[in-house]
C-alpha cells in the first residue's frame, strides 16, 4: 500500500472564522487514503471548539504552547519552538501556511528541515491590526515570507496582490484557490426555514436581515446597525439577526439599546448551524471595511440569498452569482437601506453558477490533494 503524504496546515488559532472554516471544509472533503492532514497553531491561551472538530476529522492537532506574537522578542521563543517542533515531527512533505507575513519564521524553519513544498496562502487584503507600526513590520516581513515559500496561494487576485505583489500576479506565480462551499449544505430548504424562523420567533410577514461574522472592526457592525436602523424607519416588519462573537459585541449591544431597537435585533452568538440560519434569512448584509474573499459571501449565494456587500473594498471576485450586489461605503446608511428594501428579495437558484465558477468544495479539496501529491 502506498504511503500517505503528510501535510501540515498552519493557522494562528482555531477560533471560528473564514480561514478556519476554509480549513475544516476542505479537510472534510479530502481523500484521506492519499494524505494525512495535520494542523498546527500558536497559543493565545484559549481553547476553541474547532480544535475538537479538526481532531474528529482524523487530523493530529498541535499547538505551540505559550507561543503568541505581540512583540519582537516573541519571535525568539517562536523560532526555538518551531525548530523543536520540526525536529520532533520530521516527516512532513508539505506545509500550507494560512496566515500573513508575521509567521514567515514557520516557512524559514520548514526549509531548514527540508520540507520541500512550502505554501503561503493569502486570505485577506489587509492586516488584522490597526497599529501602524505593526503594519509596517508586517509589510517588511513579506520579503522573507516570499523568499521561503515555494508556492503562493490566494483566495482572490486582490488578496494575492496584497501579500505577494503585483508582479507575482502578472507572472502567474499566484494560484487562486476558491473559498468554495458545500452546496448541498446551503441550498434552500423550506422546512429548515420554517424551523429556524420559529426558533427565533420570526413571523411570516417579517423580513429577516442577516449577518455572519466576528464582532471586529473589519466587519463594520456599527455601520451595519446604522443601515438597519434606517430600514426600521422605512419598514416596521424588519428584523436583524447577528451570528458571531467578538470583542466589539458589547459595544454593538449598547448601540442597539441606545437606538431603542432591541426588540428587532437578535444576537445569536456562536453557531455551528450557519447553513440553517441562512435559510431563515431574507437578505444577507456584509458591509465590511475590507475582505480577501469572504467565505460567508459565497455561502449566502449558495443559499440563494439576496446579498449586499461593500463596493471596492470587498473584491469583485466574490460576485459569483446574480444574488449578490455591491454598494459603496461612501453611500449613507439611508441609501443602503432604501436600495436593499427596494430590491428584488426573491430567492435565487445558484447551483449551476457556483459549479461553473469552481466554487464546489469537492472540486477545491481534490485540487489541493492533487497539488500536495504532485
Amino acid at each position: 500500500m502506498k504511503k500517505k503524504v503528510k501535510v501540515l496546515l498552519f493557522v494562528d488559532r482555531m477560533r471560528h472564522g473564514g480561514i478556519q472554516q476554509f480549513i475544516v471544509e476542505n479537510v472534510k472533503h479530502m481523500d484521506k487514503s492519499k494524505v494525512q492532514i495535520d494542523v498546527l497553531t500558536l497559543d493565545d491561551g484559549e481553547t476553541y471548539p474547532l480544535e475538537k472538530v479538526i481532531k474528529d476529522l482524523g487530523c493530529n492537532f498541535y499547538k505551540l504552547k505559550g507561543i503568541w506574537i505581540n512583540k519582537p522578542t516573541d519571535y525568539l521563543k517562536y523560532a526555538t519552538a518551531i525548530d523543536k517542533f520540526f525536529t520532533e515531527h520530521n516527516d512532513y512533505k508539505v506545509i500550507h501556511m494560512n496566515a500573513s507575513s508575521k509567521n514567515f519564521i514557520l516557512l524559514k524553519y520548514a526549509k531548514k528541515h527540508n520540507i520541500k513544498v512550502r505554501i503561503a496562502h493569502s486570505h485577506n487584503i489587509d492586516f488584522q491590526t490597526k497599529n501602524p507600526i505593526k503594519k509596517i513590520i508586517g509589510n517588511i516581513l513579506k520579503v522573507p515570507m516570499k523568499k521561503y515559500a515555494t508556492d503562493y496561494f490566494a483566495c482572490s487576485y486582490l488578496a494575492g496582490e496584497w501579500l505577494f505583489g503585483k508582479k507575482n500576479i502578472e507572472n502567474n506565480k499566484v494560484k487562486v484557490i476558491h473559498n468554495a462551499v458545500d452546496y448541498e449544505k446551503f441550498k434552500y430548504k423550506e422546512d429548515v426555514r420554517e424551523k429556524i424562523r420559529k426558533e427565533f420567533n420570526i413571523k411570516n410577514n417579517e423580513i429577516l436581515i442577516g449577518h455572519v461574522g466576528r464582532f471586529t472592526n473589519q466587519k463594520n457592525h456599527t455601520f451595519l446597525i446604522d443601515i438597519f436602523y434606517e430600514m426600521t424607519k422605512q419598514n416596521n416588519n424588519v428584523k436583524l439577526i447577528l451570528v458571531g462573537i467578538g470583542e466589539k459585541e458589547q459595544e454593538i449591544k449598547n448601540k442597539v439599546k441606545y437606538l431603542k431597537i432591541e426588540n428587532k435585533v437578535i444576537f445569536a452568538g456562536f453557531r455551528t448551524n450557519v447553513n440553517e440560519i441562512m435559510q431563515a434569512m431574507d437578505v444577507f448584509l456584509l458591509p465590511s471595511l475590507y475582505e480577501g474573499l469572504p467565505v460567508v459571501g459565497v455561502e449566502a449565494q449558495a443559499a440563494g440569498l439576496p446579498s449586499f456587500t461593500s463596493k471596492d473594498v470587498v473584491t469583485s471576485e466574490v460576485k459569483i452569482t446574480n444574488a449578490l450586489e455591491f454598494i459603496s461605503l461612501d453611500k449613507s446608511p439611508k441609501y443602503w437601506a432604501t436600495t436593499i428594501l427596494n430590491s428584488d428579495l426573491s430567492r435565487k437558484d445558484t447551483k449551476q453558477e457556483l459549479k461553473d465558477a469552481g466554487y464546489f468544495i469537492e472540486d477545491t479539496a481534490k485540487y489541493l490533494v492533487d497539488f500536495y501529491l504532485k
